[in-house]
């Protein structure tokens, strides 16, 4: 059963994860051995992707399939209440931008690789970042910003850290298509910013393990 779920994830089987994921937690699957047989399948939509052989939707839909997945898997998680998690990240998309296209792939992403993931929604504006982040004891603040109209409000995220004197506690990346690394970098203040969401997640990646390796 594990491998199917594994492929199921891979071959974007979106109607059908949910039914076989509660089959396999019925059969008496563990909860998180199924999860890691998600994440093991996300991993490979993403390698599949950064080599040419899927595009960015069928990554998206990768993502949205692991999400109808978690919706089942969720609260038998949270109940085991077991292993560790390899850090916290809140994501979310800036006020004024309501895309949730690639929040929805890094969130996935993430959650594949094993790091706790807080989805605030769109919209949102700069203080709530840093109010959920201080909530959830956050290592990542991760910032979606679609329209480069938007992109320079990370900055107020940046700026409200600073006011609050909690600047050092956080890392701060800002994603979006249009981003543009140099430009967001020397004028936003953010320690981070990409314009794939790949990418966005070796970066959270490497900021985390390195910590804790």
């Amino acid at each position: 059963m594990g491998s199917e779920l594994m492929n199921a994830v891979i071959d974007i089987e979106y109607d059908e994860i949910a039914g076989l994921v509660t089959s396999a937690l019925k059969s008496g699957s563990d909860p998180l051995d199924v999860l890691g047989e998600l994440r093991e399948g996300l991993r490979v939509v993403g390698e599949r992707y950064q080599e040419g052989e899927y595009f960015l939707s069928q990554l998206f839909l990768a993502a949205e399939t692991m999400k109808n997945a978690l919706e089942v898997l969720q609260p038998l998680l949270a109940a085991a209440d077991r292993g560790e998690s390899k850090g916290t990240i809140v994501i979310g998309s800036i006020e004024g931008d309501i895309h949730d296209f690639g929040k929805a792939i890094v969130s996935s992403l993430l959650t594949a690789e094993g790091f706790r993931v807080v989805d605030i929604g769109v919209d949102v504006p700069s203080e709530r970042f840093v109010e959920e982040a201080e909530k959830a004891d956050a290592d990542v603040i991760g910032i979606s910003a679609l329209l480069s109209t938007t992109q320079s409000q990370s900055r107020d995220v940046v700026r409200d850290l600073e006011r609050r004197g909690i600047r050092d506690r956080f890392r701060v990346i800002l994603g979006g298509t249009g981003v543009v690394s140099e430009y967001a970098l020397e004028h936003y203040g953010v320690d981070a910013a990409v314009n794939d969401g790949v990418e966005a997640v070796k970066i959270i990646t490497g900021w985390l393990e390195g910590e804790k390796g």
